[in-house]
């Protein structure tokens, strides 16, 4: 597998871009927040309830690539990818009492996001593992936290940075 990572300032907002690197140093792709709708907006911010929000993974040349998007905080994901063109349901599996699995088909394939007790995500198609990904800074002293990704290839590493951006992070 294939070594990539990203920073996350301590101070992000909206507007952070967010690169993702290979073990060459090289930009593959940008992660960049998608905004809820505004009445999911209102009820999380009542509520602090469901993630605050989705992720998007741009090429470098700024086409999607990824987009998760939810219908209400929450509920009802989907997963929208560029060589589909399509909007593909994401479900939510519990694995065990707190812990829960996306899962989602692409292309014929299934594929499985799972986060573990140590807040690692690993990625599997057709339940072989095709990437993982981890946070190098486990404690809050720097301002940056630094995000460890093994993935077989760029496509694979920047879908699941959203994955994990979005239901982990």
């Amino acid at each position: 597998m294939q070594i990539y990572s990203y920073s996350i300032p301590e101070l992000d907002s909206y507007y952070t871009s967010i690169p993702i690197y290979n073990k060459d140093n090289k930009i593959i792709s940008i992660l960049k927040k998608n905004r809820h709708r505004i009445l999911t907006q209102l009820f999380h911010m009542f509520l602090r309830y469901g993630m605050p929000y989705c992720y998007n993974a741009f090429s470098i040349d700024n086409h999607p690539i990824y987009k998760i998007d939810c219908v209400f905080t929450g509920v009802r994901y989907t997963l929208y990818s560029s060589t589909t063109s399509k909007k593909i349901a994401i479900k939510q599996n519990r694995v065990q009492l707190i812990e829960k699995m996306q899962s989602f088909k692409l292309n014929g394939d299934v594929y499985q996001f799972e986060k573990d007790y140590t807040y690692a995500g690993t990625l599997k198609l057709n339940g072989e593992k095709i990437a993982t990904i981890r946070n190098l800074d486990s404690t809050n002293t720097n301002l940056t936290n630094r995000i460890h990704i093994e993935a077989i290839n760029d496509d694979i590493a920047s879908l699941i940075a959203i994955m994990y951006q979005t239901f982990v992070y």
